[in-house]
């Protein structure tokens, strides 16, 4: 009687399930009508009087395009026939200095997306798979234990942004079946919170599958090492907390002598949290610049860029007292990108040289799991 009465409760249990899977996949088919109004992110003021050139929908208008910004909008004009020229003959130029000074410079957003796609190589991946991106959407969609976090964090995924404004839009949509694959295609890795964000980042440039198999190369790639962050179990995250361990302490001794005085080196030191930061805290103009630096350089870059924060609130952390230690730099890691982005890039290449002088070079990575 018991155990038949245990055998309801069960069944009960994966009928609630296999319902709630049902409606989650039934409102994406339906896309933005199955939204409800308070789903929905910041109304337009105007035709466009209030979305930014990155695709940003503000609260009030937009005042006139500042004078660092025409000339950022100028610069890409000049720059576009000199990125055609690099792209068509990518054999030539992929590993050249010249990539690395045009891409500290900035990359065209028009040609943001083409670049991405040569950087990971996701064509030829792509060609020689041709219906794997299908199969693992559909995969998913039935099997995924992770449906329900995954709605959730779609839901909360660059909402100010014009494309995921809207509640099951077209851009959620996208989103959440990219999710939904991954998770079926590498069951090792698994589902983890900060891929949603990276995985609409690629979709602002690429077309759904293309930023499916962004995704996939950027996880699996050795030079990028992305999936150590997502891993409790040490991995890439170690490695990187031995390499600021052994490396920043000599470009910033004070600021990492009270650090360590406190006891909050160790965790200043876990990185995991950076790319969480850089999506949360910073303006999508210059995430996009350290994203692209990112897919170039790979994982050596992300101590310059914490290397930087050290640098430039040093003085504010040597004089903060032991409980606010950590909170403020949390908080003024986000003060020092308010530097108008050419001049973090020129910091960020000045530190990237800096430490490739001191022999800072990251240890190579291991094998690694990804757990939500």
């Amino acid at each position: 009687m018991i155990l038949s009465h245990r055998m309801v409760i069960i069944e009960d249990a994966d009928s609630l399930r296999a319902q709630e899977r049902e409606n989650i996949i039934m409102n994406y088919e339906k896309g933005h009508r199955a939204g409800l109004p308070e789903d929905m992110g910041p109304e337009p003021v105007g035709i466009y009087n209030n979305i930014d050139r990155f695709g940003i929908v503000h609260e009030t208008e937009l005042p006139p395009a500042t004078a660092r910004e025409a000339k950022q909008m100028r610069r890409e004009i000049t720059q576009k026939s000199k990125w055609m020229e690099m792209l068509r003959q990518w054999e030539t130029y992929k590993n050249s200095k010249k990539l690395i000074d045009r891409v500290y410079k900035g990359i065209p957003m028009n040609f943001r997306g083409q670049v991405w796609s040569v950087l990971l190589n996701i064509q030829e991946v792509k060609w020689k798979n041709p219906r794997t991106y299908k199969v693992m959407k559909e995969k998913g969609k039935r099997s995924s234990k992770h449906i329900h976090q995954i709605d959730v964090d779609v839901s909360r995924t660059l909402r100010t942004h014009i494309f995921f404004r809207d509640r099951y839009g077209a851009k959620q949509r996208e989103l959440f079946y990219i999710l939904l694959a991954y998770w079926e295609y590498n069951p090792e890795v698994g589902y983890c919170r900060d891929l949603s964000h990276i995985a609409a980042l690629f979709l602002l440039y690429l077309p759904e599958e293309d930023a499916f198999w962004a995704l996939v190369q950027l996880l699996a790639s050795e030079r990028h090492s992305l999936q150590g962050f997502h891993s409790p179990n040490g991995g890439t995250v170690q490695g990187l907390q031995d390499h600021q361990e052994h490396v920043v302490p000599t470009s910033q001794p004070k600021t990492m002598w009270r650090l360590d005085k406190e006891g909050l080196f160790t965790q200043s030191s876990s990185l995991g949290w950076l790319l969480q930061m850089l999506n949360d805290g910073i303006s999508l103009g210059l995430i996009l610049r350290l994203w692209d630096v990112y897919l170039l350089e790979g994982e050596q870059v992300l101590m310059p860029m914490t290397s930087i924060a050290f640098k430039v609130q040093r003085k504010r952390l040597t004089k903060t007292s032991r409980c606010g230690l950590w909170a403020r730099f949390r908080n003024q890691f986000f003060h020092t990108w308010e530097l108008d982005d050419d001049s973090v890039l020129k910091h960020l290449r000045a530190s990237m040289k800096k430490l490739t002088r001191k022999q800072g070079d990251l240890p190579p990575p291991g094998g690694l799991q990804c757990h939500v």
